[in-house]
């Protein structure tokens, strides 16, 4: 039990109400059609490095979606930590829906007690929070020595966070900008002993992260999802259009 958690950004408001996962219907896969779903998805694919009997945790992962696209695609056994109840019952619902066996902890994870996986997956959920050195190096005590560590957060420092500032200024402080910096997370990493497998910008020109306002930001939003599905701008997945950023860390052997 530590003394003191770090400051959250968002409240549990947030996580019930205003994200993603509260108007998810089941089974909730990653959708291959949707464009950040189908690049994560085999980014994800491509760097978890576990097979059938390694262990999984996610770190925030209502609903579950990622951990049965794990699970399916490489056997391997699925965890969750999920704060909020309702997500932490949705997640359940999930695997079981989507007949993936697993364990979803109900649980606040600066105070659950870790332990050593294979693969550490956190999405949507460091950026949230002051401190990140403190998030981060949580996040390093369930890897086992050799384990892996998937971090992905939202891209809001190019075109959609400008979009973001001027369509509700208030959800962007719902987000550390500084989680967001690739420089930054290499640090974080370094810091922890850790080694950099990768760093990639995903989902090419997709502005769908951005919370709609005015009519001209919805516009293009709309505007941009449309180029997206024609593949006009998917090879545009850099600092200044992409709408998510994954890292891929390994933890050395004793």
């Amino acid at each position: 039990m530590r003394e003191a958690e770090p400051t959250t950004l968002a409240d549990q408001r947030f996580w019930e109400q205003e994200y993603y996962w509260a108007a998810a219907e089941l089974p909730c896969r990653p959708d291959p059609g949707l464009p950040l779903d189908g690049a994560l998805g085999s980014a994800l694919s491509e760097l978890a490095g576990v097979g059938p009997g390694d262990s999984v945790i996610e770190i925030g992962c209502a609903p579950a979606k990622w951990l049965v696209h794990i699970a399916e695609g490489t056997g391997a056994r699925v965890e969750g930590i999920e704060y909020s109840e309702p997500g932490a019952r949705l997640s359940e619902a999930n695997l079981r829906a989507c007949g993936v066996e697993g364990r979803i902890h109900h649980a606040d994870f600066f105070a659950h007690e870790p332990g050593e996986y294979d693969l550490v997956l956190s999405l949507g959920f460091i950026e949230h929070f002051e401190g990140l050195e403190e998030v981060f190096a949580r996040h390093v005590e369930f890897m086992r020595p050799g384990g892996r560590l998937l971090l992905g957060v939202p891209n809001f420092l190019g075109v959609n966070g400008f979009l973001q500032r001027h369509s509700d200024r208030s959800y962007l402080g719902l987000h550390n900008l500084a989680a967001m910096e690739p420089a930054e997370l290499r640090r974080l990493g370094e810091g922890c002993g850790l080694r950099l497998l990768d760093q990639r910008y995903l989902g090419g020109a997709d502005a769908t992260i951005v919370k709609p306002g005015p009519r001209w930001v919805t516009g293009i939003v709309l505007a941009e999802g449309r180029l997206l599905r024609l593949g006009l701008t998917a090879g545009l997945s850099n600092r200044w259009f992409a709408p998510y950023l994954l890292t891929a860390y390994a933890k050395p052997r004793d």
